[in-house]
């Protein structure tokens, strides 16, 4: 197994996107595929063999939220790590898939870097 970590930002934010994508490569190691909205998460889902976090907003542009697409995300790969992130205070509320990991908008790197370790250790 390839031991470099595959990730999936999924966003509406091209900002957001960006900023996490820089973080994540340089900082984390990670590669990274990004994804605009539920369709775009989708297509990058059903696209890659293999994905081992990730990253979405709640709230996307789109038939479906960021929750179901990683509901959709598990099904498809079953030992994928899931951060979900938003920036509505509302979205704790949301019923999240098992053993993932809530993170609030605003955050910083650092944040972002724990939540994706602390996701990957409830999937060990």
């Amino acid at each position: 197994m390839d031991a470099e970590r595959i990730v999936l930002i999924v966003d509406d934010d091209h900002a957001v996107l960006e900023t996490m994508q820089m973080l994540l490569e340089g900082k984390g190691g990670f590669r990274v595929y990004c994804a605009v909205g539920s369709h775009g998460a989708t297509r990058c889902l059903s696209a890659h063999r293999r994905v081992d976090m990730v990253i979405a907003d709640v709230i996307l542009a789109g038939e479906v939220g960021g929750v179901e697409i990683c509901r959709m995300a598990r099904r498809l790969h079953p030992q994928v790590g899931l951060v979900v992130i938003s920036a509505d205070p509302r979205a704790e509320q949301e019923t999240l898939p098992e053993h993932s990991v809530y993170l609030r908008k605003p955050f910083g790197g650092d944040d972002l870097l724990q939540a994706i370790e602390q996701a990957q250790s409830l999937m060990a």
